[in-house]
């Protein structure tokens, strides 16, 4: 599987839809607020403020809009499927509405949390949720100096998108700047750390798929070889 990501800036007023898009979706808001519409009678309606994150199943019909007077800031996120999915299967997750009474938001104050020597882990979207095992969303914060341990994660493919300050990830021998809206890809078992080496909270935005528990999928690591140029 493949992650794709893609962030939409969504003007006051804007109203995009009614639509189906065919593939599950998770929307995380990073910025301003959006009312989602959604059903047959497009009658079913949740408002998803900053730091939520909203599930619109494949077959669900619906529309977002901006009522407010600030652009809406939407970070998209969908699977790839790869060749060996069978046809059956990914027409019957496509064919997936939304029938729970409840709505399909996960809200940000209310996320599990987790924090140990200046990280602080929310964990948004835990697996399971919706319903559906294809995402896992954190969002997490680091202290300036701040650090984690090398690990990996065997079983998920991570995407990182940072929101707010600066600092760098090293994933094998390649070193990364972090900085906003920059989006790093981790493939399964490859061997990574994060920092924060800024002066300021660095926070940043991480999908797993499958969505598996990231402190359960986590397996320590030896720091790789670095390549010295001559």
């Amino acid at each position: 599987m493949t992650i794709r990501l893609e962030f939409n800036r969504i003007a006051p007023g804007v109203e995009i839809g009614p639509h189906r898009h065919g593939v599950e979706t998770i929307v995380y808001l990073a910025g301003g607020e959006l009312v989602y519409e959604h059903g047959e009678q497009m009658d079913r309606r949740a408002d998803v403020g900053p730091g939520d994150v909203l599930y619109e199943a494949p077959a669900e019909l619906h529309r977002v809009r901006t009522e407010g007077r600030l652009d809406a800031l939407a970070l998209l996120a969908v699977v790839e499927a790869d060749g060996g999915s069978s046809s059956r299967t990914a027409s019957a997750a496509a064919l997936r509405r939304w029938h729970e009474e409840i709505e399909p938001v996960r809200r940000g104050e209310r996320a599990r949390c987790v924090e140990r020597d200046g990280i602080r882990r929310s964990f948004l979207v835990e697996p399971g949720d919706f319903g559906s095992v294809t995402f896992t969303v954190t969002e997490v914060s680091m202290l300036p100096g701040a650090e984690d341990a090398w690990h990996r994660h065997p079983g998920s493919e991570h995407a990182i998108v940072v929101f707010e300050g600066r600092g760098s990830i090293l994933v094998g021998d390649v070193e990364e700047v972090l900085e906003p809206l920059k989006g790093i890809r981790v493939l399964p078992g490859r061997a990574h750390r994060v920092r924060n080496d800024g002066r300021h909270l660095l926070r940043y935005y991480v999908c797993a798929s499958p969505g598996t528990d990231p402190t359960i999928d986590r397996r320590p690591a030896d720091t790789p070889t670095r390549r010295l140029d001559a």
